[in-house]
């Protein structure tokens, strides 16, 4: 068993949302692509939409490590297992560097100071160095103020440099790395200058979806070649190789991959209407003993067939509400098959395709699945996101009463009706410990939650969706040969 990573890897850092962290990891990626290496990136934080876009640059599943989801320990595995068969490892931070939960009590001089949940807890974590990004399009020797505040706050040394973004001339970029080296003695690693022609365009809550951005090819070309031509590629790639190796905790394999039993089906919806999952929880669905069925409610007729659970992640964005409302034939299906004894869990948009219906931000009413008698308005206006200490309230598919889960909720939508139909999934508090009341619906064969978990927090969380898939089609062959011979037999 892996003992420890050693290979070569390297985060990107910046002031805050909006320095250019996205482009500078793409172009990086890019251009080391471009050099033949195998480069796996990965996300700091629950992140979906800058996750498709480092999956779409580096041609491979794009894993997000997130301190306060997984853990210190999860959050090394996780860059153990995705980092199989790559050469080097981007990792593309969140909002500033030390942002995150607040800082902990003030700790002895001999120690690092703590930001839990930032991206220099996470770099820390698996011992990376970082770069900085900042942004020199309004900015002169500020920031150079800047890169010496983080490095005074950065006392166990992870920010080895800097990398400009949206430079506006040659002079500034002089002015500013002149500053930087003389006020904090750090190196500025390149300098992008400003590129009209390929800036990934950004809504209020992040980028623009991977899918709804015809560009994404030409713009990550053009990246890749900026980052040839205006960093210092060899010396990035050295101080990758410089990183220290990270100590691995064992991972536990579910007890359902020591059995002799034949893999579970499980279903999973996969489209440009559902495209919001974690990589890790689908191949942890298959160490656990699933074999994973993608399916699209947009264009498939109907379920496949044979399937222990079917599971529904998030994306669904509001201009795909009509089409998934008209494809009736599969609303039908995915109805027919609950009743027959399929189990489902639901997250995030999952959830608004169970419920009865759906208002868009038009007015309109869109007639939904209806496994729970809910419904549901969206609200461009309102976001409602942050992350969520959940305990389970309802023994379910997840654990029994009292487990502890941790998940991330984002969405704009509100629920209109229904809301005492079935018993509460969990309790819920924000990262804080402050109380948000109940949270999700849950019966014997669904679970439906506004909240996205990430499988890799807890070793047996996968491994007990497995089992009630398992348990699914164990009950409904022996009901099927106990009603062989009856006309009122439930098809399996």
């Amino acid at each position: 068993m892996l003992e420890e990573v050693g290979i070569p890897r390297l985060v990107v850092g910046g002031l805050g949302s909006g320095t250019g962290k996205t482009s500078i990891t793409l172009g990086l990626t890019a251009a080391l692509r471009a050099r033949g290496r195998t480069v796996q990136t990965f996300k700091v934080g629950a992140d979906f939409i800058d996750s498709a876009y480092l999956a779409h640059a580096s041609r491979r599943s794009c894993r997000n490590l997130d301190s306060w989801l997984l853990g210190p320990d999860g959050v090394r595995r996780s860059l153990a297992h995705g980092a199989i068969g790559a050469d080097c490892v981007i990792v593309e931070g969140a909002m500033g560097v030390l942002d995150g939960h607040g800082m902990t009590a003030e700790t002895p001089e001999s120690n690092p100071r703590e930001f839990p949940g930032s991206t220099l807890e996470v770099a820390r974590l698996i011992s990376a160095p970082v770069v900085l990004v900042v942004d020199a399009w309004s900015m002169g020797e500020t920031a150079a103020a800047a890169a010496l505040g983080i490095k005074e706050l950065d006392s166990a040394g992870s920010v080895i440099g800097v990398i400009l973004n949206n430079v506006p001339n040659d002079y500034r970029r002089r002015v500013i790395e002149d500053a930087i080296w003389s006020l904090a003695r750090m190196p500025v690693l390149g300098a992008l200058p400003h590129m009209q022609n390929v800036r990934i365009p950004e809504l209020r809550t992040g980028l623009l979806p991977l899918l709804q951005n015809p560009h994404v090819d030409e713009a990550i070309t053009e990246l890749g070649a900026a980052m040839a031509r205006h960093c210092d590629l060899d010396l990035l790639e050295r101080l990758m190789e410089g990183a220290r190796p990270v100590p691995l905790a064992p991972r536990h394999r579910a007890a359902a991959t020591l059995s002799s039993d034949a893999p579970v089906r499980i279903g999973v919806a996969f489209d440009d209407a559902f495209c919001f999952y974690y990589s890790e929880n689908l191949e942890l669905l298959e160490d656990a003993g699933a074999e994973i069925v993608t399916f699209s409610p947009l264009e498939d007729a109907a379920l496949p067939r044979d399937l222990g659970l079917i599971y529904l992640g998030g994306g669904i964005a509001e201009a795909f509400v009509p089409r998934l409302a008209r494809n009736l034939s599969f609303l039908e299906s995915f109805r027919r098959a609950h009743a027959h004894g399929v189990p489902v869990y639901a997250e995030g948009c999952g959830l608004q395709y169970s419920a009865r219906s759906l208002r868009t931000s038009d007015g309109t009413t869109h007639q939904m699945a209806g496994l729970i008698p809910i419904d549901i308005t969206l609200e461009a206006g309102t976001l409602h996101t942050g992350y969520r200490d959940l305990s389970i309230a309802t023994a379910s598919m997840l654990g029994p009463v009292g487990t502890r889960l941790r998940g991330h909720e984002f969405h704009f939508s509100r629920v209109l009706s229904g809301a005492d139909c079935l018993d509460a999934a969990y309790t819920m508090h924000d990262c804080d410990g402050e109380p948000l009341g109940c949270e999700g619906w849950t019966d014997p064969l669904m679970l439906a939650s506004f909240i996205h978990l990430h499988f890799g927090q807890e070793q047996e969380l996968a491994g007990r969706l497995v089992a009630a898939a398992r348990d699914s089609i164990d009950q409904r062959t022996h009901a099927t040969l106990a009603g062989r011979g009856s006309r009122f037999a439930a098809p399996v």
